[in-house]
């Protein structure tokens, strides 16, 4: 038994730190390509590039499927298995769901970017421009080969595509900087900075893991319905949790700019980048820990699970301070340095928005719980109140405080989902271990 902590222990920091690497790269590259593009662009074509980008990440957010939790979900017991066949098939049920995803974002790409680029006196061809920019967005997915190499514990291997986006942005910044930098010149290498990842993965998973995907492994509904039990339910839960979360963080940028403007909604943005520079450390844990919390359930039960996520869950207590301290005394200084006095605006941005991220941080390891447990549609409706709180908060503080006050909206709805994670796992997970000891 002391093995098996020991060994997750050691798992999870092995982990974290190939899922943390391309993080802290992401995390200090941005700051220098974010530094270049707000200096090249200036406030108004800075905040058009980000309103484009926000718009769609909101399309993207609210169609992908989080492929990546079904494999682990139903995907870690068959990698323990060797169940190569029946991988194949899960994997394919995946890529059906990416493809699915990428066709629901071409229909709401044309309606909103039309309504988009009225609203901000666009001409036609850019509004064609942010429907194919958009589409493309989603297509780059690599939510379902990250899965497949998580699962199969080649961590190394899917972290470092992750490492080739701020690399790729760095590098088309400095070329497009020398060159004639434009709003479309930017947003081309942001979205070469993620198809080429994705091609780079997927060739890796073909190569290293060697399934058979082949035609006669697509999934049949019905039998494959029997084989995993509960998925679909469970890939429409996810997929709604993950909705109303990404698309309320993204949500927000994209009303700013519409209600306030596109100058505004890039000081918004830069806010939101800020304060989440310091805190993606939370992803790499939250994602190292979901995959280690699934194999710990599986081999060793729900007893060496709740052991391993009760201390994780004190170590990201703690680090959730630390974060939110740096983002304090840090912020500003950066800001000045990196972004010109032009910027300093969106330093109040950046301590609300950075003190989200450590509200979300504190309670990281809450959602694999949960899903894990197969509980997606209580973390659905965790997202789905946060989303509620943010919308009800805009309409209140968006006329009065601007930027400010939705920043503010978002820091309410982070402290709402993490309160409803905390009493979730209390409900479904630690009472149903107290009622099955009784």
């Amino acid at each position: 038994m002391a093995e098996q902590k020991q060994g997750s222990g050691r798992r999870i920091l092995r982990s974290g730190a190939w899922l943390f690497l391309p993080k802290t790269l992401s995390a200090v590259l941005s700051l220098i390509y974010l530094a270049v593009s707000t200096q090249t662009l200036g406030a108004a074509d800075f905040g058009k590039f980000m309103l484009i980008f926000s718009f769609a990440q909101l399309i993207a957010g609210f169609t992908s499927f989080q492929t990546w939790q079904i494999l682990i979900r139903y995907g870690t017991n068959l990698v323990q298995d060797g169940a190569q066949a029946k991988l194949a098939e899960l994997t394919w049920f995946c890529i059906i769901l990416d493809l699915i995803g990428a066709a629901l974002a071409l229909v709401l790409a044309i309606f909103g970017a039309w309504v988009l680029a009225a609203n901000q006196g666009w001409e036609d061809k850019e509004a064609i421009a942010v429907i194919v920019f958009t589409t493309l967005l989603v297509l780059s997915s690599r939510s379902t080969p990250t899965g497949l190499l998580r699962i199969s514990d080649r961590f190394g291997d899917a972290a470092l595509p992750d490492m080739l986006v701020p690399i790729i942005r760095l590098v088309g910044t400095g070329i497009l900087v020398l060159t004639q930098p434009t709003v479309w010149g930017f947003l081309a290498i942001w979205l070469l900075s993620e198809f080429v990842p994705t091609i780079f993965v997927w060739i890796n998973v073909l190569r290293r893991l060697k399934l058979p995907l082949r035609w006669s492994n697509l999934p049949r509904l019905g039998s494959f319905q029997s084989r995993f039990p509960g998925i679909s339910k469970f890939a429409l839960w996810s997929n709604a949790g993950s909705s109303f979360k990404l698309t309320s963080q993204q949500m927000v940028a994209v009303i700013v700019g519409v209600y306030v403007g596109a100058a505004a909604a890039g000081f918004f943005r830069l806010g939101y980048q800020l304060g989440q520079v310091f805190a993606r450390i939370g992803d790499a844990i939250s994602m190292a820990l979901f995959t280690e919390y699934a194999r710990v359930a599986h081999i060793g039960g729900s007893k060496d699970a709740g052991i391993l996520l009760s201390k994780m869950m004190k170590v990201s207590g703690v680090a959730a301070m630390l974060v939110l301290a740096i983002v304090g005394l840090a912020g500003k200084p950066i800001i000045v340095w990196l972004f010109g006095v032009e910027f300093v605006a969106a330093y109040p941005l950046v301590m609300i928005l950075g003190t989200a991220a450590a509200v979300q941080f504190a309670t990281l390891g809450l959602e694999p719980a949960l899903l894990t447990a197969g509980k997606a549609g209580r973390v659905m409706l965790c997202s789905l109140a946060g989303a509620i709180i943010v919308a009800i908060l805009l309409v209140w503080l968006l006329p009065i405080y601007g930027e400010v006050g939705a920043a503010f909206a978002m820091l309410a709805a982070a402290t709402v989902n993490a309160g409803l994670l905390i009493i979730s796992y209390r409900q479904k997970i630690l009472g149903q271990k107290i009622n099955a000891a009784l």
